[in-house]
């Protein structure tokens, strides 16, 4: 006990010559190994969660982690793979960068934690024999898109495309790359509308699967087969399953098609043909580092990262680059996810960058 004693009262004795304000350093600088990332981590969870401190406030980035241990454990995740990404693409001469957004504490990759993609992988319908002669009804469209050019075409700033949306934790992208598609093809025939009801599909469309999924063209045979959908303000969106209401209001004048078609699978010179007439509705897969954490560029990446379809957006145009030609996207999370809610992907053969070129349908007269 006495050789304890005088061990504990040396070591005090030669602490006390340390400067404290290094002590502190040091005993930081340990600690700060668990948690390297806190300051990062607040300044994402004050952007995209909600404000907690003011700027000038003194912060204990340290404490703040602790009280949110789990999902600062996902962000570092995700922030480290984020880096390690950008690194890489830079080296490589990609356009692509990759950045934190809302899904930063949210997203498990290794866990697969969707989130708010579909629960069921999306299975293309097999399209009819019609679907590829449709070439024979038109074939001067599709002969002046053979041409050699570098000229695009989008919709974005045409005044007939909807805003970007954002379906928030429901796996409603169907329906949302639904009605973008609805939504144009209204107003090129001169009808006014503000928005559809995305709710409307999740609640009523039976042969979907709400907020855990759906296929386009089963929410366009419900709109065909119900006269039409209602406007968000008569059925506001709300991200959760409900059971379906039946209102004592009008459907959206205009909002009634008859016919949808489908794009030819795996087929570029049709998605620039119909893409020209109507933004689509595709599907891919955006269970990926790349697509989930998108920032700006074009993202090109290699064809056996796809693995399945999970997720519906809107085709909006295509256009060229040094490097070829991209499609650009409309996507529903928000225009705080890449650039102001769109994304480019570059042109492959056959299934595209995630599988983008393999199912598309839109309404058609």
């Amino acid at each position: 006990m006495f050789i304890l004693f005088h061990l504990i009262l040396n070591l005090s004795f030669c602490l006390s010559f340390i400067p404290y304000s290094k002590w502190r350093f040091a005993h930081t600088s340990l600690h700060m190994k668990r948690y390297e990332y806190a300051k990062e981590y607040f300044e994402f969870y004050k952007k995209y969660k909600k404000p907690i401190l003011q700027q000038s406030q003194y912060v204990n980035y340290q404490e703040f982690v602790k009280q949110n241990n789990h999902s600062y454990t996902l962000f570092e995740k995700n922030f480290k793979k984020i880096q390690e990404a950008n690194e890489y693409l830079s080296i490589h001469n990609h356009t692509l960068t990759l950045d934190l957004n809302q899904y930063a504490d949210v997203i498990d990759f290794e866990g697969n934690m969707t989130y708010d993609l579909m629960v069921n992988p999306i299975i293309p319908p097999t399209v009819s024999p019609k679907t590829y002669f449709k070439v024979l009804k038109s074939p001067i469209s599709y002969l002046e898109e053979l041409q050699p050019s570098d000229i695009g075409f989008h919709w974005n700033h045409s005044g007939f495309l909807s805003e970007v949306k954002n379906q928030g934790s429901c796996g409603s992208c169907w329906a949302f790359s639904t009605t973008g598609a609805l939504e144009t093809f209204m107003r090129i025939r001169n009808f006014s509308v503000q928005r559809l009801a995305e709710q409307e599909l999740v609640d009523c469309s039976k042969e979907n699967h709400g907020c855990n999924g759906g296929l386009m063209h089963l929410a366009f045979d419900y709109i065909k087969n119900n006269n039409g959908l209602y406007h968000d303000k008569d059925y506001p969106y709300q991200a959760i399953d409900q059971n379906c209401t039946h209102l004592n209001v009008s459907k959206a004048k205009g909002s009634h098609i008859q016919k949808y078609a489908y794009t030819i699978p795996s087929s570029i010179l049709d998605l620039k043909v119909c893409v020209r007439k109507n933004p689509i509705s595709i599907a891919l897969d955006a269970n990926n580092l790349f697509f989930r954490f998108y920032k700006n560029g074009v993202i090109d990446v290699p064809r056996n990262i796809s693995k399945e379809l999970n997720h519906a957006v809107l085709l909006v145009g295509y256009d060229y680059d040094e490097k070829g030609m991209y499609w650009i996207i409309q996507n529903s999370w928000g225009k705080e996810w890449g650039e102001d809610g769109f994304c480019k992907l570059r042109v492959h053969p056959d299934e595209g960058t995630l599988m983008c070129q393999v199912y598309g349908v839109y309404p058609r007269e």
